[in-house]
């Protein structure tokens, strides 16, 4: 169905039982060159599959970057930085991951990862959260950047963060070998403006600058395993969008680069359906405070009973509205 009539008839005609009825070579050859290009060419299938390369392209691109970002670098357009007033930017990492890497094969490596992070990506599209990149071990994702979520943003994250950590845990680190245990993350977030653009010509890469990557960032390293940590700001859009999902004051933190900042851990108490457990071995932080990560210094203010601080998060609500980052 795909074959031009004219070549269609002239196959037939090739193909005669009686060798006597088949056209000369000289007659297949004058009837070939008499065809023009669009009598030789096959119905729409060019523009068929021109449809799909574009398509297949479309995609691939949209799968890296926003669908707006993606459009217009298939065009050939340039891509200018755009300004974000308020996202929030997650990101977590796998405790002790040099280890694993130490013990695992490249191919295992990989292989742990790409289970982890596909079910990540699952979790993205479901909430309609933006996937930035990964690097490593690290993944980071960011809401409100995309899509207009100013309701919810910082909801979305909490959410993709508690189901992040619980899908770590159902993850196989070694699938031959059970008894090498699940993964467990660190997790941290932050909220903030943003810078957004797409940097180089080669390898092209969908890029958030300021401070509020950076703030993010210490979130997450400052957080402690199978723990969701968050500043301020974050926590009070939090209490804001969704007054269900529990908050815990961790009290005053000295953060490198930082310096003091009031943090909170997410999702450890409370009725919220999008609960998470404590992690097995970590203790009720109004008994004993967390192990303090690497490159933090604890405030004598940390000292303090953690209680729920939910109805001062409500009222610093307002300030949580401007476009200025805490800490």
């Amino acid at each position: 169905e795909n074959v031009p009539p004219a070549i269609s008839l002239l196959m037939v005609e090739c193909w005669a039982g009686d060798p006597a009825r088949r056209p000369p070579f000289a007659e297949i050859d004058r009837r070939l060159q008499a065809l023009d290009y669009e009598g030789a060419r096959a119905p729409n299938h060019a523009e068929k599959a021109k449809r799909r390369r574009e398509a297949d392209t479309q995609r691939i691109l949209s799968n890296v970057f926003p669908p707006h970002i993606a459009k217009a670098l298939s065009q050939g357009r340039r891509v200018e930085p755009e300004h974000h007033d308020l996202v929030t930017i997650f990101f977590s990492d796998i405790v002790g991951f040099t280890d694993i890497v130490s013990t695992l094969s490249p191919k295992k490596t990989s292989d742990m990862l790409d289970r982890l992070y596909s079910a990540f990506d699952g979790l993205c599209r479901e909430l309609h959260i933006f996937k930035v990149e990964t690097v490593g071990d690290a993944y980071m994702a960011v809401t409100n950047l995309v899509e207009d979520q100013a309701a919810d943003h910082t909801e979305r994250i909490a959410k993709f963060a508690t189901a992040a950590s619980a899908a770590a845990e159902a993850t196989l680190i070694d699938m031959e070998d059970p008894k090498s245990g699940t993964v467990r993350l660190r997790i941290g977030f932050h909220s903030g403006p943003v810078v957004a653009n797409v940097i180089g010509s080669m390898n092209q890469r969908f890029c958030l600058f300021g401070d509020t990557v950076n703030t993010a960032s210490r979130m997450e390293t400052t957080s402690a395993p199978g723990r969701i940590h968050c500043s301020r700001r974050a926590a009070t859009l939090l209490a804001q969008q969704s007054p269900a999902i529990s908050l815990f004051a961790r009290g005053s933190i000295v953060v490198k680069g930082k310096g003091e900042m009031e943090t909170f851990w997410v999702n450890e108490g409370g009725s919220s359906a999008f609960l998470l457990s404590p992690p097995p071995g970590v203790p009720d932080d109004s008994a004993h405070p967390p192990p303090v990560p690497e490159g933090v210094s604890p405030h004598p203010r940390s000292k303090k009973p953690q209680t729920s601080l939910k109805g001062r998060l409500l009222g610093h609500a307002r300030d949580a509205a401007a476009p200025k980052v805490d800490g």
